[in-house]
């Protein structure tokens, strides 16, 4: 239940803006710094067909796309409520899925780490690839932390963003 509250405060403190947190929402992070991270890739397949060559249905199989070295599915296979476990140490909650999409999150990060992988449909032909990130970047520390955090998480996100693209268009 706590975990349902932090994730509602962190939530509302979003939609109200930066370094806004109801008083009731203390102990989560009085003063968050909300990092937004959006990765593209332009496909030339239908979004559906997209989502099928990058494995969308399956909850690990980002593990080729992001060079993990291991992932495993704890339990709940590919439905939300699902637990996949990161390089035997991450666990990560699958939060929402839809049938281009689904968010999971990290519910034992300092920074309250969420990650949405999805297609969307450009016409009959073409999808684009979007994965976004946001997390709170304040228990990084300086600027600079901060600032070289985010340009890895980039880097590495939109490799993977393109590795998903050459997947998705590869001869069947």
């Amino acid at each position: 239940m706590r975990g349902i509250l932090a994730a509602s405060a962190a939530l509302l403190a979003l939609a109200a803006g930066p370094g806004v947190v109801p008083a009731w929402a203390a102990d989560t992070n009085p003063k968050p710094n909300w990092s937004v991270i959006v990765m593209t890739a332009d496909v030339a397949r239908p979004a559906p067909v997209t989502w099928e060559r990058i494995g969308g249905h399956d909850y690990c199989a980002i593990a080729k796309f992001l060079a993990i070295k291991s992932c495993s599915k704890v339990s709940g296979g590919d439905a939300v409520g699902a637990l996949r476990m990161i390089n035997g140490t991450i666990p990560e909650l699958l939060v929402s899925r839809t049938p281009l999409s689904y968010t999971y999150a990290q519910p034992a990060s300092p920074i309250f780490y969420h990650g949405t992988m999805a297609v969307e449909p450009v016409d009959a032909h073409h999808s684009r690839i979007v994965y976004t990130l946001l997390y709170d970047q304040a228990p990084l520390g300086t600027d600079a932390a901060m600032a070289a955090n985010r340009e890895q998480r980039r880097s590495r996100f939109q490799a993977a963003v393109d590795k998903m693209k050459t997947a998705a268009e590869a001869a069947p």
